[in-house]
């Protein structure tokens, strides 16, 4: 990319803006959106104090996020600018917000794939990246086009109660897995109360589902208009004995917030979804991330390319679990939910490979996963459902999955589509 410039900086690293990446002569790490915008207004503003809502509105610029976010995004920089000393190169202000003091210019002239290497944080897998989107690309021009399987269909039974300020939605399959979602969350609200020094429960919105083999919640805070506020959403996939895991978790310390999701990966595009999914088990699997790369054809049909990572609870590294794509289509919808869309497999890569640290018999993530593929490789469709939306933000509902939290770079991904429609 000849004529492009690049900023360097005072360690000798450089960032180049058209690439999202700071490189050196050996290594390279990718910067999110976020980052990006960050980092480049820092840079366009040398040697002036910028503030801290100069640099949120840079950063997410139509859309309103907290400090935490802001503090989330100068400490990876700082990471991945490798700075030896906290301030080294970008200063921090005291009441007043960051700045940079000493960078150059240069021309950016292309480097060279001989010599470079990539270096990611611990949560990216092992091996290429890339070796698996040329799988996505090469396998997924491939579609079938006949022999679908379609599932019956299945008849969600829901309840909505409100406790104070919060509101509380059960699904399950049956009136008898709304039962036992109660009387599970009854009991576990009376055991947190009786405890000391915990959070207000008030002004949440919650979601539980109990499928054939597996629970799930979801949950967020919300503020006076109802709806969830940044970095306090969760989602948690939790075997059928899994509960008491989980109400000894939730007990030991309730999370109220985390860090704004971030996906490394040099082959992210707009626009992107990420989702998040907690288990607890004894597994040794901790977490479970899926990344979304999303394009749509003429006829409003959404082409979907999943990259999907586990980590490892002992270590937080995290590992590629599979790759895979399908048709996302809007039908009609007689659900009990907002919207309806149905998937189609096109392709399937299990991407897994056993290690010491996993114990596979007793992980929630694989046992779903193996789900997923025999889903995909029998060619059988499978239906998402949306029961909340904002801004940036879906929460959906897979019969496989379970409940879980769809981050989206768009403000309004346009996935779902609230008017009733036919099937085509």
């Amino acid at each position: 990319m000849p004529g492009q410039k690049q900023f360097k900086f005072i360690n000798g690293l450089n960032f180049i803006p058209a690439l999202g990446m700071i490189k050196s002569d050996t290594t390279s790490q990718k910067l999110n959106l976020s980052e990006q915008y960050i980092l480049l207004y820092l840079i366009e503003h040398v040697n002036c104090p910028v503030t801290k809502d100069d640099l949120l509105k840079a950063g997410w610029p139509d859309r309103v996020v907290s400090e935490a976010s802001l503090f989330q995004a100068i400490r990876s920089l700082r990471v991945k600018i490798q700075e030896k000393t906290k301030g080294e190169i970008i200063e921090t202000l005291p009441r007043v917000g960051y700045q940079i003091t000493q960078v150059s210019i240069e021309k950016y002239s292309g480097l060279s794939t001989s010599t470079a290497r990539m270096t990611t944080a611990p949560f990216l897998p092992y091996f290429s990246i890339a070796l698996l989107t040329v799988i996505v690309l090469l396998v997924g021009g491939y579609l079938w086009l006949t022999g679908y399987k379609y599932p019956d269909e299945t008849h969600y039974v829901t309840r909505t109660t409100m406790l104070q300020n919060s509101t509380v939605t059960l699904i399950s399959i049956n009136e008898e897995g709304i039962v036992d979602l109660q009387t599970k969350l009854d009991e576990l609200r009376q055991l947190y109360v009786q405890l000391d020094n915990t959070t207000d429960l008030t002004n949440i919105k919650l979601y539980a589902y109990k499928g054939a083999d597996s629970y799930s919640i979801a949950w967020c805070r919300i503020d006076e208009n109802k709806q969830c506020l940044p970095e306090t959403d969760f989602s948690y996939q939790i075997s059928i004995d899994g509960w008491v895991t989980f109400t000894k978790e939730v007990l030991k310390e309730l999370p109220l917030s985390r860090p704004y999701p971030i996906i490394q990966t040099d082959l992210a595009r707009e626009p992107t979804s990420q989702v998040y999914l907690n288990f607890l088990d004894n597994s040794g699997i901790d977490s479970q991330v899926v990344y979304h790369y999303i394009t749509r054809d003429e006829e409003n049909t959404f082409n979907f390319s999943y990259l999907n990572f586990i980590s490892e609870e002992q270590t937080g590294y995290h590992h590629a679990l599979s790759i895979s794509s399908a048709t996302l289509t809007v039908v009609e919808n007689e659900s009990p939910f907002i919207s309806k869309i149905e998937l189609k497999p096109i392709m399937y890569h299990w991407a897994y490979q056993a290690n010491e640290f996993i114990t596979e018999r007793l992980s929630t993530a694989l046992t779903i996963e193996n789900k997923l593929k025999e889903q995909f490789l029998s060619k059988s469709v499978s239906y998402n459902y949306l029961l909340y939306q904002q801004p940036y933000i879906d929460l959906v509902l897979n019969d496989h999955v379970g409940i879980f939290w769809v981050h989206n770079s768009d403000k309004d991904a346009k996935i779902f589509n609230y008017k009733r429609q036919a099937v085509r």
